[in-house]
């Protein structure tokens, strides 16, 4: 899976943006507001990777247990797939 459209990922003031770009910018108008780990999976989505490499990700990165990246993967992976930007 990997994200529609290219985004930059921004802080600003300790919040994580999501800004899309090119023609991205032109579909979706907008931005994302998203947590740090919501950002690091943007990052992550800008090339095709495996529900299971994000899953290995997250626990790796945060040193958090599987259970815990799984429902913070789940939710977030649900809320690009509501809004239409993921490809699966």
């Amino acid at each position: 899976m990997k994200l529609k459209y290219e985004f930059a990922v921004r802080e600003i003031i300790g919040e994580y943006v999501m800004v899309p770009l090119g023609a991205g910018a032109l579909e979706f108008s907008g931005m994302i507001s998203t947590s740090e780990t919501g950002a690091t999976l943007a990052g992550a989505l800008k090339n095709h990777v495996s529900r299971q490499e994000l899953l290995s990700l997250l626990v790796e990165q945060y040193e958090i247990d599987e259970a815990t990246a799984t429902e913070d993967l789940d939710e977030f992976l649900q809320q690009l797939k509501n809004l239409d930007l993921l490809i699966e």
